[in-house]
């Protein structure tokens, strides 16, 4: 399934030039993987330690371009704590697998790109995912939601621009498809 999964993540069109023709617009593109830049962030300790239970920092650094939700540290410890030690089992590792591909986009997707797309859009982009569904961003005044609601999770912070790779911070899980 990580073959799969590494093969499918490096499929994706190479967007390096991308990230240099942008490094003026947003948080300036910093030549760190993106698994040293998510583990040099202190508020996503526990998603960079699943990336890696997940085994997928060797396709995140490859040459494809992505754009991650990652969910803060407080967003994984909202979880039961059950339901957190099931999700960073070993043994449980396609689960992990479907959660975290749920949070991935194929592309490059930098701030300013969004923030146009949102506002020529009426307010609504969708992206497609990794995972089994695509998610829709929505602006609600100045927040920007992965969904619809009060418990749709939420961009936090500013992004993280590391190699070809944008990652957002969220403050809660994506919702697994139902």
């Amino acid at each position: 399934m990580v073959v799969a999964l590494a093969a499918m993540l490096g499929a994706c069109q190479d967007n390096d030039q991308q990230a240099a023709d942008n490094t003026g617009v947003d948080a300036s593109v910093d030549s760190k993987m993106v698994t040293t830049a998510i583990g040099d962030a202190a508020d996503l300790s526990i998603s960079a330690k699943l990336i890696g239970t997940a085994q997928l920092g060797t396709a995140l650094d490859g040459e494809g371009s992505y754009t991650v939700f990652l969910p803060v540290d407080d967003a994984w410890k909202s979880l039961e704590t059950a339901e957190r030690q099931a999700i960073e089992s070993a043994e449980n590792r396609p689960q992990l697998i479907s959660v975290l591909r749920q949070h991935i986009a194929p592309g490059y997707v930098l701030e300013s790109d969004l923030e146009k797309g949102l506002s020529e859009k009426d307010g609504s982009v969708t992206l497609t995912t990794m995972g089994a569904m695509p998610i829709t961003l929505q602006r609600d005044g100045q927040t920007i939601t992965l969904g619809q609601g009060k418990e749709a999770p939420r961009i936090v912070g500013a992004p993280i621009v590391a190699g070809n790779d944008v990652v957002y911070r969220i403050d809660r899980l994506i919702p697994p498809p139902e």
